[in-house]
């Protein structure tokens, strides 16, 4: 079996195609042949800068979806055939074999989910890095219990809400009994209110803090928390005067707060990464992956979001998709189809 790889052979440098020892999993490890692989904005920013990166040659990617090869000792929830993804741990453990962007990766147990029938591979693929962002930011992060019998009441934003992160804080806060409002492109918005946001404000309407406020006194709602998946452009800045506007609140970022901006009083802001699962919340990540979202995948209480482009060409591809990554996206994923 050979095992076909996109290898970045130092930073800051091209993409090599190259063929690779397929790995063995050790301990709680499994080993996944891939069918299908989403990229992330931030794979393209780590060959620029070499950001996370301390080893090389290395192999970037995080989302993989495919079939269970092997399995190492002690794992219990996965056997050899499992359709699966996974969230691919490479940036935390600089080990190219957790890489996705090849043919057979290892992934962590924790960090895998069961992919039901009715769910493509492909549409695996974008589930990991969004997931364990959105989930590690409003639960251990912004410290919101998880399910209950007892559902959550008030206001949730969701602030780019048609982005793959953005589309799973919608969900989770959904389904977590928030009433959700968000902002996206409004030609997203159908999309968006589909995946059970209460409204849906475009970004760029001039008076959108307003319309969020307007919106949630319309619902008898106060807005405490809130999730920016864009962190950037003056979205930090726009969310928090929502929170104000209700006495302040908690706004999750996914990026570090604008250094040249002050911090509005009242407002708790914190950040969230997806590779937390694999350090300090590897708990969290298995009841995550393991449990709730296998089971909101099979129950379809949560859909793989928001929609797909496929790069063909597979694994030499990688690049292409970086370079279309860095020249934007709106409301969809890069996908590349292996088998």
């Amino acid at each position: 079996m050979s095992n076909t790889a996109a290898v970045l052979t130092k930073a800051k440098g091209p993409i090599s195609i190259e063929q690779r020892p397929i790995p063995k999993p050790q301990a709680h490890q499994l080993l996944v042949k891939n069918h299908a692989l989403a990229t992330n904005p931030v794979d393209y920013k780590i060959q620029e800068t070499g950001y996370f990166i301390q080893k090389y040659p290395t192999v970037l990617g995080s989302d993989i979806a495919g079939t269970v090869e092997t399995v190492g000792e002690g794992v219990t929830k996965f056997k050899k055939g499992d359709r699966v993804a996974g969230f691919a741990g490479v940036i935390t453990n600089n080990d190219p074999d957790h890489g996705a962007f090849q043919e057979y990766t290892l992934l962590y147990e924790n960090a895998t989910t069961l992919l039901p029938d009715a769910i493509s591979f492909e549409e695996g693929s974008i589930l990991p890095m969004a997931v364990a962002t959105a989930g590690v930011g409003i639960f251990p992060t912004m410290d919101i219990p998880r399910p209950s019998a007892h559902k959550q009441s008030g206001g949730f934003l969701v602030w780019g809400g048609s982005s793959s992160v953005g589309s799973a804080a919608v969900q989770i806060a959904h389904a977590l009994g928030f009433t959700v409002f968000a902002v996206a492109s409004a030609h997203h918005h159908h999309m968006v209110n589909k995946l059970g946001a209460k409204a849906t404000f475009a970004y760029k309407d001039g008076e959108v803090i307003d319309h969020i406020v307007n919106a949630a006194k319309e619902h008898k709602v106060e807005i405490k928390y809130a999730f920016d998946a864009i962190s950037e452009n003056g979205s930090p800045l726009q969310a928090a005067k929502v929170l104000e506007h209700f006495g302040g609140g908690k706004l999750c970022l996914t990026l570090p707060w604008p250094e040249d901006a002050e911090k509005p009083k009242g407002v708790e802001v914190v950040n969230t990464g997806a590779f937390r699962i694999l350090t300090d919340q590897k708990e969290f990540g298995a009841y995550l992956f393991n449990d709730w979202l296998a089971e909101s995948l099979a129950n379809k209480t949560y859909v793989p979001s928001p929609g797909i482009e496929l790069i063909h060409g597979g694994i030499p591809s990688v690049q292409a998709a970086f370079d279309q990554h860095k020249k934007g996206l709106s409301g969809k994923k890069l996908v590349l189809k292996l088998v």
